[in-house]
């Protein structure tokens, strides 16, 4: 048996020298060295962590493109519709069987950002298997540990980050989308580039129901087009930095969103064919008379848009109407509702 091993090892000593060396590195071009480092203050250096080795920063020029995804992850969605939502389960739910109307035949997802609802929307999102829920409690206070009221815009952040489609449909908890209203929108987006717009979003038509008896979209300050519901483009939001967390409350918020996209360079387009009906009950009518909170929204309009929010800007402002009747969907669907708000109010006065 030693022979045995002897020859072998001497046939494994042949073959090896037989085979080819390893292939060294594969050569490329001399990265450019930033020595970044070397500008940095004796102060400043005790930040960064990565101050004693000049890092190769990567070249987006040179990213590879992304490899096809794997045959057991499901293509990304076309679209992804995000909506935020507190406490109005009712609502919510009617909104949501219209937007799964709506996605039938249609790569599409839905995202709801739940601010911490207690009258049982959280158990009723958890059961919905095609639903995305985020909740995130706004308001949270326990002992001395209390967490800061966050904006709309940061509750719209969530939803638009964690969408992972490419057209993002943004509606409240409290609308209706009518027949056709996303596939008549990415038709409309998709039209216009084909014909050369840099679309960066696509406005849906709306009326508050039960007051308003037309369609329209808004106008904003400088006469500028403005999305209340409708379709953002992903790289139209990335190139806007998404919404303005930190200086508006609610009420100017998308307002700002829409500026910031034309600053960006992107276009906003109307959807004739695209309808959204938003309700408009007796508690949403008090909380729009919260004028302190409209006027510090205002505020801060005027010291990020101070070029815009001038005599000249204000009067460009105003509404583009659409020439169509609405229909009797809203008043089928939310009529009950809006009758039990104004006996419940009732009550309350007397």
């Amino acid at each position: 048996m030693e022979w045995a091993r002897r020859v072998r090892r001497a046939a494994s000593s042949i073959l090896r020298g037989r085979r080819k060396p390893p292939p060294g590195p594969q050569t490329a071009e001399k990265a450019v060295v930033s020595n970044w480092h070397a500008k940095l203050s004796d102060e400043q250096r005790q930040y960064v962590v990565d101050h004693a080795v000049d890092p190769i920063r990567p070249d987006i020029g040179q990213a590879g493109a992304p490899r096809p995804r794997h045959a057991c992850l499901d293509a990304r969605p076309r679209i992804s519709v995000v909506l935020g939502t507190l406490n109005r389960r009712k609502l919510l739910e009617k909104c949501i069987a219209t937007v799964r109307r709506e996605l039938e035949g249609l790569d599409g997802e839905i995202i709801v950002v739940d601010g911490g609802s207690n009258d049982r929307t959280i158990p009723w999102l958890t059961k919905q298997e095609d639903v995305i829920t985020i909740l995130q409690y706004n308001r949270y206070k326990s002992g001395n540990t209390s967490m800061r009221r966050r904006s709309w815009g940061g509750f719209m952040n969530m939803g638009f980050r964690a969408a992972s489609a490419d057209y993002i449909l943004m509606i409240s908890d409290d609308c209706l989308l009518m027949p056709g209203a996303i596939r008549n929108g990415i038709a409309q987006i998709e039209a216009a580039k084909q014909a050369g717009i840099p679309v960066g979003a696509c406005a849906f038509y709306f009326r508050d129901w039960p007051k308003q008896k037309r369609y329209y979209v808004q106008r904003t300050i400088g006469g500028n087009l403005m999305l209340n519901h409708g379709i953002y483009t992903r790289e139209a939001l990335e190139a806007a930095q998404y919404a303005n967390e930190d200086d508006y409350v609610f009420y100017k918020s998308d307002t700002d969103l829409s500026l910031k996209i034309w600053d960006s360079g992107y276009a906003i387009i109307d959807a004739p064919q695209s309808i959204c009906e938003h309700y408009v009950g007796i508690e949403e009518e008090l909380r729009a008379g919260n004028t302190a909170l409209m006027s510090y929204d205002r505020s801060q309009m005027k010291q990020y848009w101070p070029d815009l929010v001038t005599d000249e800007g204000v009067a460009k402002m105003g509404k583009i109407y659409l020439d169509q009747p609405p229909g009797d969907e809203a008043d089928k669907t939310w009529g009950r509702l809006y009758r039990q708000e104004e006996r419940a109010a009732k009550k309350t006065k007397s």
